[in-house]
């Protein structure tokens, strides 16, 4: 399988700045991981296309999620609309990493 990669070395979560890095660092157990603190996304290197799209988006809503202060106690109307917003921003701001997420399956 060829490697795929992230096109972009930074993204900008909220006024943020997250690097971002495809790595074979990760446990099996793990497809990314977001450090908020360190304001870093790992994906695995070693997942088809569509996969690594999916697990990028994934890891940005964990970084919107920290930085929108969202948890488990929020309304579930507060909690949609919230990650709504955090989530169009990251993609306004992020036209690269938005192209390549929702370009279609080579398949």
């Amino acid at each position: 399988m060829k490697k795929v990669k992230i096109p972009v070395k930074y993204v900008n979560v909220l006024a943020h700045k997250y690097s971002i890095e495809s790595t074979s660092n990760l446990s099996d157990e793990e497809l990314g991981r977001c450090h908020t603190t360190e304001q870093r996304i790992f994906v695995r290197d070693d997942i088809p296309g569509d996969s690594m799209r999916d697990v990028t988006l994934h890891e940005l809503m964990h970084a919107v999620h920290f930085h929108m202060e969202l948890n488990d106690g929020s309304t579930e109307e507060s909690f949609t609309s919230r990650t709504a917003t955090g989530l169009r921003t990251v993609l306004v701001n992020n036209p690269t990493l938005c192209r390549w997420i929702f370009q279609p399956s080579k398949n």
